[in-house]
């Protein structure tokens, strides 16, 4: 799943289910992986993000 995000110094977010990485990318473009991240925090995080600005939730909804 890959999620815009609209900060500073973030510009997206990556997170691999299978590995339960989720990488980090800068606006930059330095990446940072963080390993073991739970799913059910991932959630908590794209419950915060707007709709519109994730292709991920807007495929979901259609």
């Amino acid at each position: 799943m890959r999620f815009l995000v609209y900060t500073k110094s973030i510009a997206e977010l990556d997170y691999d289910e299978e590995t339960r990485v989720l990488t980090i990318i800068y606006r930059d473009g330095q990446l940072r992986s963080v390993p073991h991240v739970d799913p059910k925090i991932m959630m908590k995080m794209v419950a915060q993000l707007p709709p519109e600005r994730s292709l991920y939730l807007m495929q979901a909804a259609i």
